[in-house]
Order: C-alpha cells, then structure tokens, then sequence
C-alpha cells in the first residue's frame, strides 16, 4: 500500500492508512485531495473507493472493530464529492456505503451502517441487524446531521441541520428534515453558488 500511495502524496495531508486483518483494497484517485483523513480498516477483503476531484477534510473511516472483525464491506465516494467533517462506521459484514457524485457534507456529520451493539428479542434473535446506505448524487448534508443503517437518499435532495435519517426516500428534488427526518418540501435543486451570486444576477 505505501508503494502505491507514493505516486499522489502531494494531494494527501496528514492522512493515516491502518489496517488489521487480511487483504484490503484501497483505491484513491491521483485527483482526490485528503486532509487529515483516518481510514483504519480490522477484517479482510473489505474495499474503499474514493473517485476523481474528491475532497475530505477531517474524515475518519472505520471498518470494523478491534474485538470483532468485519469482512467483505465496500465504501463509495464519488466524483466531485466533498466533506468538511465526518465519521463514518461499517461494523457489519457485506454492507456497503454508496456516496453519488457532486455531493456536500457540512459540518460534523456521522453515517452509520450498523448500531455497534445488539439488541435481541428474548429468545436471542437480533433485531436491529444493519446493511446498506445509498446516497445519490447532487445530495446536499446539513451540519450535525446523522445517517444510520439500512437508509436511502435520492438524486439531488438536502438533508436539513441536524436532521437524523432513518428510512429510505426514493422521490429526488426533496428536502429532508427532522427527527426522524421526513420530506418537507419537493420539487428543489441545490447548487454550491452562493445565494447572493443569484440575487446579483438578477435569478
């Protein structure tokens, strides 16, 4: 892994690669820009991507755990994709965190595919078993805002400040808002121009 990272270090800033366990795949594109960024990895045959003009400042990604190792997860981010501050956590085995492109996370903002701990009927069955996350592309993520398990959100919607998403929402253009978060308005678009570049040109 050192070998291949040598060739785009000029583009990695005080960026930490760990992994425990067995084989890995790490792929970053010569054209992502990572600052402070963590990816610490215990299991074997998990996977993470992150495409062409990504930026990720103060991002930590964990897969597994010291006292249980996963295997067989896979994390996406796309292109043009940016984040100011994050942490996400994979902590069950074959689950996959899929990031579109052109997408903008704020501030101090947590995904989830797994609660980290079980919770079980009285007979031993688990109950709150984790999976997938799928986010579109052009989706805009508030500050303080949480993403859990077994979640969904569509082409170019916005997840409102400190909203907390816990259910799939397949309609696109949507604002997504609240605790739990549920649809507040429809038929949006977001752009990263400065709203007073639109007052100014008169749109």
């Amino acid at each position: 892994m050192a070998n291949k990272l040598k060739t785009f270090l000029n583009r990695l800033f005080f960026t930490k690669i760990k992994q425990f366990g067995g084989t890995n795949n790490i792929e970053i594109s010569k054209s992502a820009y990572l600052r402070k960024v963590k990816i610490i990895i215990y299991g074997s045959e998990n996977t993470v991507v992150i495409k062409d003009n990504t930026y990720l400042h103060n991002v930590k990604i964990i897969i597994g755990f010291k006292d249980c190792h996963i295997n067989g997860c896979k994390i996406t981010i796309g292109e043009d994709t940016s984040f100011n501050s994050a942490y996400m956590q994979m902590g069950e085995n074959d689950s996959t965190l899929t990031i579109g492109r052109n997408c903008m996370f704020s501030f101090n903002i947590e995904i989830s595919c797994t609660d980290t701990h079980s919770i079980t009927d009285l007979n031993g069955n688990l109950l709150n078993k984790g999976n997938n996350i799928e986010i579109g592309d052009n989706v805009w993520v508030c500050k303080n805002s949480v993403i859990l398990k077994n979640t969904k959100i569509s082409n170019n919607c916005i997840v409102a400040q400190g909203s907390i998403i816990t259910g799939k929402f397949d309609k696109n253009n949507c604002v997504l808002a609240g605790i739990p978060a549920k649809i507040v308005k429809e038929n949006i678009i977001w752009s990263r121009k400065r709203p007073q570049n639109f007052l100014d040109n008169g749109e």
